[in-house]
């Protein structure tokens, strides 16, 4: 795809694009099942600069070229500009008009094209819903341009159930993809050209002013099954408030994005050091590092690769942590938390006791991708409880902690939890300081490195046939599409407990692979192959205990350090059994996105 023209021009080089399999594959079916009326409304929420937009580019242009979809993408992004509602109405008709045009005639040329909707009308088209289009579009333009109906909150309300009309009348349904969803409410304005300088100014006065709230508007549309929505915000309580509550309430399924795995932050990091430093490498176990010292994040890894520091090197793990070091107190990502601070000031720093509020901030930092434990906060800085409760209710609304089953939550954000610790530690002296270093994750991860490669790849699968030597067979073996791998325990009524290394399920849910990973340079014994395969009977006798029937299991055997010849005749004639050396996983780890070389650690 990358040598086509592509509808959407996307953020990043097209390479850069890391991982997001799984989610792509559950969107792109989002898209297809709007054609029987399968798919509900989805918001997708993260915090900012997780690669929200980046996916939804990718999304379109994906979906884009499949025209037996019959599933136009209607995407906008809303701007953070103030405008009148007649110009945005103008801009949204347009838009939706000629990139459905475009879908139907494929020609990904027109879909982010300036063309006017008067020369919409002179498209050349065989389409049938082409032709539907172009009525609608006339009917627009003798409504928008007629004096008589300037009335336009009213032709706006009319014009968003247009998709679904259209949809229903020529067969081609629609996906209503809209990017930064909650700033509908803010930015546009039900007045005249001439009254927008005053809301201009009165926005450089008061930030958090609202305009005419469009997100309200969609409360019908929000259930449509024939032109559903897919929005997105970077503004998580703001977001989530958006579609839970008013006339949105409990209408939107719900998608959070979170980051990479830490191996696939890894292959983000080999391609960005590749592509914009050219020169310059980094070896694989210190890209791993990287990416575990930021948790994945793609953000902080673009700071990483693209940093000012004078120093940069990727060469060790202490140049790396002067890296990282930097950035979070001088670079990108000091600059960027450093802006959303000051943008937020009015919940973070307001306090009737700042400097209470101050060591709150800072004590809740070791609550990372926990819940926050109000109670021992109140009880640590010998404060009540309430005042606590009060501040981080603050922080919720300034996107710093989020909420879930009724307990607030920290980001999992080391970067975040850092630069906290640095703005405000030097103001608080007697408070013990909250060690987030992250030197022990890697050391911990280092063991389990393999599990999450395999773990990662497995998800990418889907029903690709690949070379069977990978899998010490002839031929070539099919993988499955998995709905979950994970690492699992099993226990039948009369067995013992076994833990399996990863248990992938496939997604008809009737076929299972069980995978031993031996991330060492010794080889695999029989005996480990045996209680393998004990750990099978078990997880099959949990289904008989429940009275259900066997599941078909496949066995992958994959170890670093090769096989002895023992396991090598057990296994060459057992259809049920595969298995992967150093050189099998690896190539396996590269079919599926994989640009570096699986490491060995010392």
């Amino acid at each position: 795809m990358i040598d086509k023209i592509l509808p959407v021009d996307e953020m990043v080089a097209y390479d850069e694009f890391t991982d997001r399999v799984e989610l792509l594959r559950e969107l792109d079916a989002w898209v297809k099942n709007i054609q029987r009326m399968a798919s509900s409304s989805t918001a997708i929420i993260s915090p900012r600069r997780m690669g929200k937009t980046v996916l939804l580019e990718r999304l379109v242009n994906i979906v884009f070229f499949k025209p037996e979809y019959k599933v136009a993408p209607f995407y906008l992004r809303i701007k953070r500009e103030e405008t009148t509602l007649r110009d945005f109405l103008l801009e949204y008709a347009t838009t939706f008009f000629r990139q459905y045009i475009a879908y139907c005639n494929q020609d990904p040329a027109l879909y982010s094209s300036q063309k006017k909707l008067e020369d919409l009308l002179q498209a050349q088209s065989t389409h049938q819903a082409v032709d539907v289009a172009k009525e609608y579009i006339k009917s627009f333009i003798d409504h928008y341009y007629n004096e008589k109906y300037d009335d336009y909150r009213n032709q706006w309300d009319n014009f968003i159930k247009v998709p679904e009309q259209l949809g229903s009348l020529s067969g081609v349904r629609v996906a209503i993809i809209i990017d930064e969803f909650q700033d509908m409410k803010f930015y546009i304005n039900d007045i005249s050209n001439e009254s927008l300088d005053r809301i201009i100014e009165m926005r450089r006065k008061n930030p958090d002013i609202q305009g005419t709230d469009l997100t309200a508007t969609y409360d019908r549309m929000s259930q449509s099954r024939k032109a559903p929505m897919l929005v997105s915000g970077s503004d998580v309580t703001l977001i989530f408030r958006t579609v839970m509550g008013g006339p949105l309430g409990g209408r939107f399924d719900f998608i959070y994005l979170k980051p990479l795995s830490i191996p696939d932050g890894a292959v983000l990091l080999n391609a960005l050091i590749s592509y914009y430093l050219p020169g310059m490498t980094i070896s694989t176990e210190n890209a791993f590092y990287a990416s575990s010292q930021v948790n994945g994040h793609p953000y902080y890894l673009y700071c990483l690769a693209l940093s000012k520091f004078e120093k940069k090197s990727f060469k060790s793990k202490k140049s790396i942590d002067r890296l990282v070091q930097f950035e979070i107190e001088q670079g990108k990502i000091y600059g960027f938390w450093l802006t959303h601070f000051e943008d937020n000031r009015k919940y973070i720093n307001a306090d009737d006791d700042e400097e209470i509020g101050k060591k709150i901030i800072y004590y809740f930092t070791q609550y990372n991708d926990r819940p926050v434990n109000i109670k021992e906060i109140a009880e640590t800085m010998q404060i009540p409880k309430i005042i606590v409760e009060k501040k981080i209710e603050k922080l919720y609304q300034a996107d710093l902690v989020y909420r879930s089953a009724e307990k607030f939550y920290t980001f999992n954000d080391i970067c975040l939890m850092r630069f906290i610790q640095f703005v405000y530690e030097q103001d608080l002296k007697e408070i013990k300081k909250v060690d987030l270093s992250q030197k022990k994750l890697f050391h911990s991860l280092k063991g389990k490195f393999l599990e999450m490669v395999v773990q990662g790849t497995m998800m990418k699968f889907n029903h690709e046939m690949i070379d069977g030597t990978f899998f010490g067979k002839p031929g070539k073996v099919e993988v499955p599409l998995f709905q979950v791998v994970d690492t699992k325990y099993v226990k039948g009524f009369r067995t013992p407990q076994y833990q399996i290394d990863l248990c992938g399920m496939e997604r008809n849910g009737t076929g299972y692979w069980i995978c031993e990973c031996k991330y060492t340079k010794t080889k695999m014994g029989i005996q480990q192959v045996k209680k393998l395969e004990n750990a099978v009977n078990a997880f099959q006798q949990e289904f008989r205990d429940a009275e259900l029937d066997d599941h078909k299991v496949i066995i992958w055997l994959i170890s670093t350090g090769g096989f002895t010849k023992e396991v090598i005749r057990y296994v060459n004639d057992r259809n049920d059994i595969y298995y992967s050396d150093y050189d099998g996983i690896n190539n396996i780890f590269h079919l599926f996105g994989g640009n570096y070389t699986i490491p060995i650690f010392k």
